[in-house]
């Protein structure tokens, strides 16, 4: 009898154990969000932390949905137009389901890229 109940309290150990283990690596990402939420001049800070939560993520093959996607979102917004097509096509490869958004999301950020640079080369506003 003693065996049995040694044994049940491992097995409920093993069990609680692999419940605590996370599918994605989330980071700092909650806590950053919530601040430039607070204050939206923040949003340096979050794509500082973004990016380092994506290399960590990255690192451990735990990308979470839509990480990418809000990555390249907050690039497009700082007008780094090139650097956010390269965070929704991520997004979209990694996770088919978004295609559909991420497709506008780029056509977004390169017609935002072309009228920057056709500006800038002097042609019509």
């Amino acid at each position: 009898m003693p065996i049995i109940k040694g044994l049940s309290i491992l097995l409920l150990a093993i069990l609680i154990s692999a419940c605590t283990q996370t599918k994605y690596n989330w980071g700092g990402y909650e806590n950053a969000l919530y601040q430039y939420y607070k204050n939206p001049a923040e949003l340096e800070a979050l794509a500082e932390e973004l990016g380092d939560t994506i290399a960590q993520a990255e690192r451990e093959g735990k990308i979470p949905p839509g990480l990418y996607a809000e990555f390249g979102y907050i690039l497009l917004v700082q007008r780094k137009n090139s650097e956010a097509i390269v965070y929704f096509e991520k997004e979209k490869k990694r996770w088919p389901e978004s295609a559909r958004l991420m497709d506008t999301m780029l056509k977004t950020a390169k017609a935002s890229k072309n009228k920057k640079s056709t500006s800038a080369k002097g042609g019509a506003p």
